[in-house]
């Protein structure tokens, strides 16, 4: 629930009503999104969107002619001042030009016909070829690579960072045909991954780079609430035809501690893509994060291999490049690899091998495929190992662990035709393996392709439960495992779910507190361990006198100057608007930059003792606990987690959360956790009016 101001409301419907308005005179002149221009690539093999905006009434030609190619088709502008054609399927070549005749006439020169691939995700997509932002030294060789950067057939289509609180009709942005100038500022992982494209399928490939460093998943999801990047960035550019995208993100969610959600989530991403660009289940290619970020990065791992469930999907490894990182992270950690083009390449072997029928690429590195106990020794197979399995440094195989039925130990692997047989004399009978299982490994073993091994773990896998754990109306539950080929079974009463027991298909809908058990079965039959957790269904309460619900009040500033540093909550006057948001989201701002949040709820302290709580944000944030500082978080950076404890009695306590976003990046997340309460978001309660004091 949200409480927004008349003015606030007036202004943002104004904002939509007119924003990138065309004009519907009769008399407009013909008009098409910036899309369409010189040096674009239109996609091979498919009927082609064509649309714009014009007279209503008014007849629209569009031709494309060149070398063996002569084509016209016509349109009729539409009342509301909108004309929309296809064009038919065409086969690779070019250069064409395309004329557009209507009340005024437009021509596009220098026009291909080949491949169209989407480049989306966060900071490690947006990054470019040159040195860019302070952190950024640029990718590696980056001189040599841009100075060899010439290419007739790449063209380039960077579309310019736009925030938009509902969709837009245009982008920002022009095609380039790839040169040491015109790659500069471009993805550097999309621009390996194209050139590789056009080596290999020798014909034009146009690539459209649409990624903003710090942004969650959920900003780029057209149905998430939150859909700011994809209204201004993606929607205005469906539905020219592509055949594909990649996709590299991830960092925000996982420091934001979102890994039992993340597939969730990416699942809603692609299927709202495909189904709003009305292309069918065109390809969607997505990148590991490479190692560094953080403890439970493996957990991760797991979440973004479960997209490798979904139709005509992949998954580029990072694990073995992650030692090209710049710069160290400032907690110690590392987020964004220099060397792109590995990453871009793996990319392209993914699209060579699936899209493009190139049999004889081998796309993956060792993935795991079974495992058999011999002894005290256990024997594992991989699919996807190519020509073979080797060591990448020629030295001993690296981060096997195996267990029996305790701890996990180091185990001495060893390549054994396609197999590789792993032993600890520290585990007599083992019946678990897992492989490169920490968030800073870097595993060593490979094909002979030179791809490394995916990381993996073997035993009792339960399935992730997602879903908010506190609602006050419905809850909405997700069940998912890493396993592959198997099912899910799950029992509502407290009964340990078995295989007759309810099989989970789709989402659950819960309107009452309830505790949900979980397990899963491989096709072999083998069962994981259940997964439990309850959702409980909160009732309103009262404080003081006064009725408390779920949810969170915020006030939100402007600053007319970049801020450096938090202000002190007591400067804090004269918000431009106050609300109620249902978690400590930055989506109630108006603006991506030059803003101050100040967050009030109430935390209901269920058992005294001592509580952590963390805050991670980009820029600064703190959080205040009956008006202690309990995590300082303060300053300009990338996200960054902070972390602070305090000594709390049972009953509520005030919760204060302090944000600044100067510029670039911005992400928040905020959590905590304490006895008998595992690391969670952090449930608040506020008043039905927002607390003025």
């Amino acid at each position: 629930m949200r409480v927004l101001s008349e003015t606030y409301i007036l202004r943002a419907l104004l904002v939509v009503a007119f924003s990138f308005l065309p004009d519907l005179s009769v008399h407009a002149d013909v008009r098409l999104p910036r899309i369409f221009g010189n040096h674009m690539v239109l996609q091979r093999g498919m009927k082609l969107p064509v649309w714009g905006w014009g007279g209503a009434g008014e007849s629209v030609t569009v031709k494309l002619a060149g070398k063996e190619l002569d084509i016209k088709v016509d349109a009729t502008v539409d009342g509301g001042g909108r004309w929309k054609l296809e064009l038919p399927v065409l086969k690779a070549g070019g250069p064409y030009v395309m004329t557009v005749l209507g009340s005024s006439t437009l021509t596009f020169n220098n026009v291909m016909v080949g491949e169209v691939w989407l480049c989306s995700g966060q900071s490690n997509m947006e990054v470019s070829m040159a040195p860019g932002a302070s952190w950024w030294k640029g990718v590696l060789n980056y001189k040599r690579e841009l100075a060899a950067a010439a290419n007739p057939r790449l063209r380039l289509f960077k579309v310019a960072t736009t925030w938009q609180r509902g969709p837009i009709q245009d982008v920002n942005g022009t095609w380039a045909v790839s040169s040491s100038a015109s790659a500069n500022g471009f993805s550097g992982t999309g621009f390996f991954f194209g050139r590789k494209l056009v080596q290999e399928l020798d014909m034009a490939v146009g690539l459209i780079a649409a990624a903003v460093g710090g942004m969650p998943i959920e900003q780029f999801s057209p149905h998430s609430g939150q859909a700011f990047w994809y209204n201004g960035m993606i929607a205005p550019v469906i539905p020219y035809g592509i055949r594909g995208a990649t996709w590299y993100q991830g960092e925000t969610n996982f420091w934001s501690g979102d890994r039992a959600n993340y597939f969730g989530k990416q699942k809603a991403l692609i299927d709202s893509w495909r189904q709003i660009w009305g292309q069918g289940d065109f390809p969607f290619y997505l990148v590991q994060l490479a190692p560094g970020l953080g403890g439970p990065l493996p957990l991760f791992w797991e979440a973004q291999a479960l997209t490798l469930t979904l139709k005509n999907t992949g998954l580029a490894s990072t694990n073995d490049i992650g030692g090209d990182l710049a710069p160290p992270h400032a907690n110690g950690d590392v987020v964004h690899p220099r060397n792109k083009r590995g990453v871009g390449e793996r990319l392209a072997l993914l699209a060579l091998a699936k899209d493009y029928g190139r049999s004889d690429v081998v796309y993956r590195g060792p993935t795991f495929k079974s495992m058999k106990v011999e002894g005290d020794k256990l024997r594992v197979s991989f699919d996807n190992v190519g020509s073979g399995l080797k060591s990448r440094d020629k030295k001993p195989l690296t981060w096997f662990e195996i267990a029996g039925e305790g701890n996990y130990f180091p185990a001495k692997a060893v390549i054994d035709g396609e197999t590789v047989l792993v032993s600890s004399k520290e585990v007599s009978s083992p019946s678990m393996v897992r492989l490169g299982w920490d968030h800073m490994s870097d595993t060593n073993l490979q094909n002979k392709e030179g791809l490394p091994a995916f990381p993996f773990r073997t035993g009792s896998n339960p399935p992730a439960i997602s879903g908010k754990r506190l609602f006050s109306t419905l809850s909405s539950i997700t069940l998912a495992s890493t396993e592959g080929a198997g099912a899910i079974h799950y029992s509502l009463d407290g009964s340990p779910p078995g295989k007759e027991s309810p099989l989970f298909a789709h989402s659950l809908n819960i309107d009452k507190t309830t505790t949900i058990r979980a397990r899963f079965y491989r096709s072999d039959g083998v069962a994981s361990n259940v997964a439990e957790a309850t959702f409980v269904k909160a009732e309103p309460q009262k404080y003081r006198g006064k009725l408390l619900d779920l949810g969170v009040g915020y006030k939100y500033f402007e600053t007319s100057k970049p801020l450096a540093t938090l202000p002190r909550i007591s400067s804090l006057k004269s918000p431009v608007k106050t609300g109620i948001a249902e978690d400590f989201t930055l989506g109630v701002a108006n603006r991506t930059d030059g803003y101050v949040l100040l967050f009030t709820g109430y935390l209901d302290v269920k058992e005294g003792g001592v509580y952590t709580f963390e805050t991670t944000s980009d820029d600064g944030s703190a959080l205040y606990v009956d008006k202690k500082l309990v995590v300082n978080n303060n300053g300009i950076h990338a996200p960054v987690k902070k972390t602070g404890k305090i000594k709390l009695r049972k009953g509520w306590r005030k919760v204060n959360v302090l944000y600044f976003e100067s510029s670039g990046g911005e992400a928040l997340s905020v959590q905590y956790s304490g006895p008998n309460t595992p690391l969670q978001a952090l449930p608040c309660w506020c008043e039905q009016e927002v607390d003025e004091k």
